[in-house]
């Protein structure tokens, strides 16, 4: 590429998500750093980008033209998947957004239930909110990847669309298929940890005993998950 460009930790790990040769669409795209870097690669032969502003579609319209790509990658102004050309499209990227807000997009587009999508999320927060979703609507979960930037770590979710009813327990919303061995989904596991012991003391300033068991057991479970058995001197 006679024109570098670079992508963030958050933005590479989604990267690594897309399948070769499919057409992704990078829902909230801000500058469409992506789809280019997505493009110029090679990975695949054309995508899709989209903002809910206008502003940051002027700026990826902008870089696409740097690039030379105006033929390649197509923009649009909407609010979510609103406008997302379904019969053109494989792989569904949103990254950058809070859990919830993902799991609302994802909610008013029932035409992603269907194998051909490959959905790849980067929740800013609330990951395992926006889990408990994909697994009830019947999505699964088949890769994540932890990744570090700008000092906090992050994780990326890889989902497709199993067609029928998923068996989940509470363990896995939090967990997803992090793979603890990786230092950065152990941070991750161990940040969730805290969360969860948070969430025991609070039940038992409630009087709420059941609560209060039901959140430490799964900080437990998760601690062994996080550091093969090791006491979490950090929780």
């Amino acid at each position: 590429m006679e024109k570098i460009l670079e992508l963030g930790a958050r933005l590479e790990a989604c990267a690594g998500f897309v399948r070769e040769g499919k057409v992704p669409a990078d829902i909230g795209t801000d500058h469409a750093y992506l789809p280019i870097w997505l493009v110029l690669s090679g990975k695949v032969p054309a995508a899709y980008a989209s903002d809910i502003n206008e502003e940051p579609i002027r700026s990826a319209v902008k870089n696409i033209n740097y690039y030379g790509l105006s033929e390649k990658i197509k923009t649009f102004t909407a609010s979510g998947l609103e406008k997302t050309p379904q019969e053109k499209v494989d792989d569904i990227i949103i990254a950058g957004m809070g859990g919830d807000n993902i799991s609302a997009i994802l909610s008013g587009a029932e035409w992603l239930k269907n194998r051909r999508y490959r959905l790849i999320l980067q929740p800013m927060s609330r990951a395992s909110r926006l889990r408990e979703h994909l697994y009830k609507n019947g999505f699964d979960i088949i890769a994540e990847k932890a990744i570090s930037e700008a000092e906090r770590v992050y994780t990326v979710i890889c989902a497709e669309y199993s067609g029928e009813s998923l068996d989940y327990d509470d363990c896995s919303i939090y967990s997803g298929k992090l793979d603890s061995s990786d230092p950065n989904a152990a941070t991750l596991l161990k940040k969730q940890v805290r969360i969860l012991r948070s969430v025991a003391e609070g039940c038992a300033a409630k009087g709420d005993i059941s609560g209060q068991a039901h959140f430490i057991e799964l900080a437990q479970q998760l601690e062994r998950d996080a550091d093969g058995g090791k006491k979490d001197d950090n929780g």
